[in-house]
């Protein structure tokens, strides 16, 4: 197998990297490739994942919309999905837009610039927590809804959901803070690459964000895993007690419901299980796609610690990156497949509905607008 030399040379403080006295290294033309982007993340992050965030930036921009656009959709349960919509939006925007950056100016995986280290990655950090708080928020909001709708009734207000949205987006931040030591160090090297045809374009420096502390690095995988899987299992809790309600809802006897003589009562009630179906489908999809990344993520954590045990799951880890992408594409478009309520409020205003079918639709709503706690 062909040889060659390769060299690094660490910490340079210079642009120049010409003078150094070089350490040649014999690596196989493999090994050279292991530092390359794989064909398989070139093609993930070329083609699928400005396809996804095209989709997704489109879905939550037209959420967003509808949620100013239409009276009726201002309740307390859309404020939380409207913070979650701004999570999504700039998750897809700073994300897929690093992404295309760094592979399209470097081959070199990992290579990144300065500014990444200490704007990119805290900002990508805070949305990233705001979207799991965000999604537990409504499985809680809505078990207590379900189950508990006496206490709902007294507990839920504007103000109070504004406080627990703030109360998210300042503990993302702290959370986002407390992880800055672990990529605040931009580690620069010089890379004299073999000479051959194919190497000659390659940059003769690469950057990385990193820590020079191997603390912060496994504080970084903790603070990234362990209160995912908390949120896992509180959301697991959430949804079987949700599912056992509504299912046994769904068993009462024909005599109970006729006894629901109070038709604006029956409407509610009915809405308040739609949109907890809807949001149930929601949180279950939002599981379905982080969960894979989780997983890997603590396998390679568990990889890095142990001394006898290796997983080679890189191309694992950068499907479910993908998969990640596709969560935050897709919320709103479960939104107008699961709920009557927002087909008939994204028509409204993106198809042109008959006038007397919105105004129809403006007075049914009225009278639920007046409780807005038990609108969804």
């Amino acid at each position: 197998m062909e040889m060659y030399s390769v060299s690094f040379y660490d910490n340079v403080t210079t642009d120049d990297c010409t003078g150094f006295g070089w350490n040649f290294v014999n690596l196989t033309e493999d090994k050279i490739h292991s530092f390359l982007h794989p064909l398989i993340n070139r093609i993930l992050t070329l083609y699928l994942h400005p396809l996804v965030a095209i989709f997704g930036i489109l879905g939550n921009l037209a959420f967003m919309f509808i949620v100013w656009k239409v009276p009726y959709m201002r309740n307390s349960t859309n404020i939380i999905l409207l913070n979650l919509s701004v999570a999504d939006l700039l998750f897809l925007l700073v994300g897929t837009g690093v992404k295309l950056i760094n592979i399209t100016i470097s081959p070199v995986s990992g290579d990144s610039f300065f500014y990444q280290c200490f704007l990119i990655i805290p900002l990508v950090n805070v949305v990233t927590f705001a979207s799991l708080l965000l999604v537990s928020l409504i499985s809680v909001e809505r078990y207590i809804a379900v189950c508990k709708p006496h206490q709902y009734l007294k507990m839920t207000s504007r103000r109070r959901t504004l406080t627990y949205i703030s109360s998210v987006w300042g503990f993302s931040f702290a959370l986002a803070i407390l992880l800055l030591p672990s990529s605040i160090d931009f580690v620069t090297f010089c890379v004299a690459w073999p000479d051959a045809p194919i190497y000659e374009k390659f940059p003769t420096k690469v950057g990385f964000c990193d820590s020079r502390d191997g603390f912060w690095a496994s504080v970084n995988e903790c603070v990234q895993i362990f209160p995912f899987f908390i949120a896992l299992i509180l959301n697991i809790f959430c949804f079987v007690k949700i599912m056992f309600r509504l299912c046994g809802r769904m068993m009462l006897s024909p005599t109970y419901w006729q006894t629901q003589q109070n038709h604006t009562i029956q409407r509610q009630n009915s809405s308040v299980n739609a949109a907890t179906r809807m949001l149930l489908i929601n949180g279950i999809a939002f599981f379905a796609l982080t969960t894979p990344f989780h997983l890997t993520s603590a396998v390679q954590f568990i990889e890095s610690v142990s001394l006898t045990w290796s997983c080679d799951c890189q191309e694992v880890k950068n499907i479910s990156v993908l998969l990640l992408y596709v969560n935050s594409s897709v919320n709103p478009f479960i939104y107008g497949l699961t709920n009557r309520t927002y087909r008939r409020a994204y028509y409204s205003v993106f198809g042109g509905s008959p006038q007397s079918s919105h105004k129809s639709w403006s007075t049914m709503t009225t009278t639920d607008n007046n409780k807005r706690s038990t609108n969804l």
